[in-house]
């Protein structure tokens, strides 16, 4: 549809024609300020959303004592008690604690002040379109007016005043968000509206040959762009429309233009200026979740004192605990029951009593970090080490009546291989020492999956620093979330010294051996952020081709040495390969110990280093000279 000229170029409203915020260099909407060149920009995207829906609930309710009163609202969106209370005591831009109540910041901040500045106030703070009734009945709770005339000079300031755009579908919005341009020149119109030229040219490629005088312009455009810088989206229909020619007839009427804009169903706008697809809010909750966990924030409503749990409230919390199938955790007892959370003064001490008295009580299992579940929860193969990773000493022996498998003392072993043994990589279950706790522990792990573990759905703690996990209790459940928002249920056993149940995620990745994955400590007790990295580890990586070329020698392997295997395996390397790669090669073909593999190349004379070079080769005119003698008095002996 066509637009009618409509000029604006003032938008602060006092004379100037360039926004304040533009020489801040920062873009303000709804009480959320963010630099231009911010790094967390998702981060504040999502929490702003998430600020938006309890801002919408809370001016709803009027005000709220407590704030279940919010959360049970707010249910469905997937924001708990415990993020709404992070969320409201962070925020003073948009909320505010008055008289033992939790009200929107912008009725504290409008007092007493004119009934065009709240009408205001209300759309800045709240940094999105915001339903016409609720701006009304809040003006009509703040002031005299009955609702149906404080509706009536809602539309009436919407409409006439120049900081407001009153949408089709009957929101009303700050114009501070919007382009709008009319007859200035183009450089002009960029500074006023703080647009980028390259921001404007994205969209303009993304759109190609548009027709905006077509009938559904503005859907279609949206359409085919989204995600959309919204600024650029009006400043490229403003170009099309609003010729830069004296005798040109100007079709961009920006009220009209963005009135349109900001109804379409199915895009929310969003903090960054941006008009995205309503999908993406699903993942915006689950950031804005992690965001109110690491939040500092305390309220301290009151001088309150650590909750007394009598026998009827453990009683409770047990029975919560037997009905359910999944763990429950003493922080999700302590926030739905009691209305604590980790932002309340008291907490610490609460969830101290709350995990002991649990504890004490036989009737549940404490299953790691705060969580309880029904005794003997988990499942059976999560309780020991499989069979697949027990080694076999094989019956060869030499003429000497030596085994042809010997597994020699550090003594005989290369002196390089003395160190690579100890590489976190070399070592497995069943074949580790397990070191000292580090002094200072990371918070993320870079982590490598080998082939027997993807194919056992395992993996073990010997690549995970002493202490990374709580010792205690031997068995725990662990949470891992993906950054979709997946979750998936493993088991820590730090007696078979394995991580269980990961087969689903396991066999989703297509690399058999040398995935590289990463770890990341959370706030919440056992649970973890899970990320596949791009990448693969260069010397644990094993081509789908190969492993099926080992495979196959697996296949024929009864009967023969690990010697033999291992020249059976080397033989693919003519110029040689590292001691992790032959390691994990041969643990396809047979389940073989680090130190084993490490005597047969250090004691064999067909296998040998090159002077300054970390690989190893094999030769194999050398095979018939076996065993290195010198070797001999370095044998292990049983």
């Amino acid at each position: 549809m066509p637009f009618v000229l409509n000029h604006y170029s003032d938008p602060n409203h006092d004379g100037s024609t360039v926004p304040k915020y533009f020489a801040a260099n920062v873009l303000p909407c709804g009480g959320v300020r963010i630099l231009a060149k911010k790094t967390n920009a998702i981060e504040t995207v999502a929490r702003d959303y998430a600020d938006r829906l309890v801002l919408q609930k809370l001016t709803e309710l009027y005000e709220v004592v407590k704030p279940s009163e919010i959360a049970e609202q707010l249910t469905s969106h997937g924001l708990s008690l415990g993020v709404i209370r992070a969320l409201l005591a962070s925020n003073p831009e948009r909320f505010a604690y008055s008289e033992r109540r939790w009200v929107p910041a912008a009725r504290i901040a409008s007092e007493g002040r004119p009934v065009a500045e709240l009408v205001y106030s209300m759309a800045y703070r709240f940094g999105a379109p915001i339903p016409v009734t609720l701006v009304s009945i809040e003006l009509s709770r703040t002031t005299d007016l009955d609702e149906e005339v404080a509706e009536y000079t809602v539309r009436s300031h919407a409409q006439s005043d120049p900081r407001l755009i009153l949408t089709l579908d009957d929101h009303i919005v700050a114009a501070d968000s919007v382009f709008t341009g009319s007859d200035e020149s183009i450089e002009r119109a960029y500074l006023i509206n703080n647009v980028d030229e390259e921001a404007v040219a994205e969209v303009q490629k993304a759109l190609g040959d548009f027709d905006w005088r077509q009938e559904d312009a503005i859907v279609k455009a949206v359409e085919k762009a989204a995600p959309v810088n919204i600024k650029a989206l009006g400043a490229a229909a403003w170009l099309a429309l609003n010729p830069q020619v004296p005798t040109s007839h100007h079709l961009y009427d920006w009220k009209k233009f963005n009135a349109e804009l900001l109804s379409i169903p199915g895009f929310i706008p969003s903090v960054d200026g941006n008009l995205y697809p309503e999908s993406e809010t699903k993942s915006w909750i689950t950031t804005a979740g992690k965001i109110a966990d690491k939040l500092d924030a305390v309220i301290e409503i009151e001088d309150a004192t650590p909750l007394e749990l009598k026998k009827d409230d453990i009683e409770e919390c047990v029975k919560l605990i037997l009905k359910s199938d999944e763990a429950i955790t003493a922080t999700w007892l302590l926030e739905n029951k009691f209305e604590v959370t980790p932002n309340v003064k008291t907490y610490p001490d609460d969830l101290t009593n709350m995990m002991n008295a649990l504890k004490e009580d036989k009737r549940v299992e404490w299953v790691g970090g705060d969580r309880f579940m029904k005794p003997d929860s988990a499942p059976e193969i999560a309780k020991e080490v499989p069979l697949p990773f027990q080694f076999e000493q094989t019956p060869h022996k030499q003429e000497d009546g030596e085994p042809v498998d010997a597994e020699l003392t550090d003594e005989g072993l290369s002196s390089s291989l003395r160190k690579l043994i100890a590489h976190p990589l070399a070592t497995d279950v069943l074949d580790e020492e397990i070191a000292p706790a580090p002094k200072t522990m990371p918070e993320s792990l870079r982590l490598v999956l080998k082939p027997i573990h993807r194919e056992l759905g395992t993996f073990p703690l010997s690549q995970f620093p002493t202490g990374w996990f709580d010792p205690e209790p031997a068995l725990q459940e662990v949470i891992l979330q993906d950054a979709d928002g997946k979750e998936l249920q493993v088991w820590v056993n730090h007696e078979a010294r394995l991580i269980f149940n990961l087969f689903d995620w396991w066999l989703d990745q297509p690399v058999e051996s040398g995935s590289v994955f990463q770890l990341t400590k959370t706030s919440k007790p056992n649970v973890l952020e899970f990320q596949w990295l791009e990448q693969s580890d260069p010397v644990v990586y094993i081509s789908n081709q190969r492993i099926e070329e080992l495979r196959e020698i697996a296949s024929a392997s009864e009967g023969k040495s690990t010697f033999e295997l291992l020249c059976e395996v080397m033989a693919h390397w003519p110029k040689g390969a590292d001691f992790l790669t032959v390691l994990w090669e041969l643990n396809v073909v047979r389940r073989t110990s680090r130190r084993m593999l490490a005597s047969i190349l250090s004691s064999y004379v067909c296998f040998y280093q090159r002077s300054g070079s970390p690989v190893w080769h094999y030769d194999h005119k050398k095979v018939e000279q076996g065993f290195d003698k010198s070797k001999k008095k370095f044998i292990k002996k049983d």
